[in-house]
């Protein structure tokens, strides 16, 4: 029986999805690359702001469609799982009930139910997959939900308290990922910096970090989603001490308005963020800081906006993503007074990337003449694909280079950058 399964959204869904597709696949399921080609197709969800829950919606359709479109002779079962479903279950049931399978997050009864399709037994919960990233990039999740309570954020009510995973299923999803060749680690949570918090003293990020560390094979190790809350200057030396864990910094800071730290529930300051990113900039001067915005929050004054550019400029940041404020309905800020309009947040979105674009143009010049490590991603018509160690996958710069066949996907080698611009550097091989 042929599976596909579409999955949308964050890091996190992507873990969650390799994992199910490895129960699959286990259980005598064909993975396909195509929705057209399957007999099961999946779609993970994503609930997270209106353009999610929209392409989601989109997609769920398109499948629906599929199904109701097949040749004589043609079967095909969909299962739509995830964030969307957790916060509109009753709405999707009623409204499109062409839908097979329609569960919120996968539990062992769940995915009996699936497997018991092929006619097969044995799926184990513990198997990390290899078929939405090359096989060189493993995404490694440490932790379920979260407890920041950030007032424009609906993960809490969708996901749950934050809940770490134990530590031995960790490493052994870290020790399969390694040995079905994984050589970067991508590791996530909503927070991974309060990894343990629920645990106890024994068990820390630091000690996950360290143990991650020592697995053969695993020569990058990437943090992601470090809550300005939990980071400490002793932390960050604590982490980026350790062997293998990249300089690369991932701190969604939100909003630099005091106001509207205190009005988004952040649980810090703006002097902690600067405390941070300055320890950052002096500790770890060849590192990159990767930042999330906020723009067009309830009551956001153009004097709160100006602060957000006067921020960027006086604290150069390296890779910067932002958004539209998205209301939420069962998040406190759904019911803040004083919205901004569509248009105005679409303005303040364009001048805050126009302005971050001149600087990270401005960043990553600097590298221009420099030797630097990459990793191959792909290679096609003779090009090859690479990352430098301040960029995650699919999500910051890219690197060329040129005239290279012979580089294989998951190779590190040195090259020297040649070109760079906002976006993406040429190099050339060191030989």
């Amino acid at each position: 029986m042929k599976f596909h399964i579409i999955s949308l959204g964050c890091t996190k869904n992507t873990a969650d999805s390799e994992k199910i597709a490895g129960i699959l696949a286990q259980s005598g399921f064909t993975w396909t690359d195509t929705p057209q080609e399957s007999d099961l197709l999946l779609i993970n969800t994503c609930g997270f702001i209106n353009d999610a829950k929209e392409q989601s919606l989109g997609v769920i359709m398109e499948s629906v469609s599929l199904k109701n479109n097949l040749p004589a002779g043609r079967t095909l079962k969909v299962a739509v799982f995830g964030c969307l479903v957790k916060r509109y279950y009753s709405e999707i049931k009623s409204q499109i009930p062409e839908i097979d399978y329609l569960f919120d997050f996968f539990n062992e009864k769940n995915i009996r139910e699936l497997t018991s399709l092929n006619k097969q037994t044995g799926a184990s919960c513990v198997n990390p997959g290899r078929f939405f990233t090359p096989a060189h990039i493993g995404i490694l999740k440490i932790a379920e939900g979260g407890d920041n309570r950030c007032s424009y954020c609906a993960i809490p009510n969708i996901r749950g308290p934050f809940v770490s995973l134990d530590e031995e299923s960790i490493l052994e999803n870290a020790q399969k990922l390694a040995e079905s060749g994984a050589k970067e680690l991508s590791v996530v949570a909503q927070d991974i910096t309060r990894y343990g918090t629920d645990k106890g003293k024994e068990c820390t990020l630091p000690s996950l970090v360290k143990k991650l560390s020592k697995i053969k094979g695993i020569d990058w190790i990437r943090l992601h989603y470090m809550h300005p809350r939990g980071l400490t200057v002793k932390l960050i030396d604590e982490l980026y001490s350790i062997d293998k864990v990249l300089p690369y910094f991932d701190i969604p800071l939100q909003h630099v308005s005091p106001r509207l730290i205190e009005a988004m529930n952040r649980h810090t300051t703006l002097a902690h963020m600067i405390e941070i990113l300055t320890h950052i900039r002096s500790a770890y001067p060849h590192g990159a800081i990767r930042t999330t915005f906020i723009v067009g929050f309830p009551s956001e004054t153009p004097s709160d906006f100006n602060k957000l550019i006067s921020f960027i400029e006086d604290y150069p940041l390296d890779r910067v993503g932002a958004f539209m404020y998205s209301a939420e309905e069962g998040t406190p800020a759904y019911d803040f007074a004083r919205k901004v309009s569509h248009k105005v947040k679409q303005s303040r979105l364009d001048r805050l990337m126009t302005a971050q674009q001149l600087i990270i143009e401005e960043q990553n010049k600097r590298l221009v003449g420099q030797v630097v490590d990459v990793i191959v991603d792909s290679v096609e018509d003779g090009n090859a694909k690479c990352r430098t160690k301040f960029d995650a996958y699919e999500v910051d710069n890219s690197t060329t280079i040129h005239n290279c066949a012979s580089l294989k996907p998951g190779q590190f080698v040195k090259a020297k950058i040649t070109k760079a611009d906002a976006y993406d550097f040429t190099a050339e091989l060191i030989r």
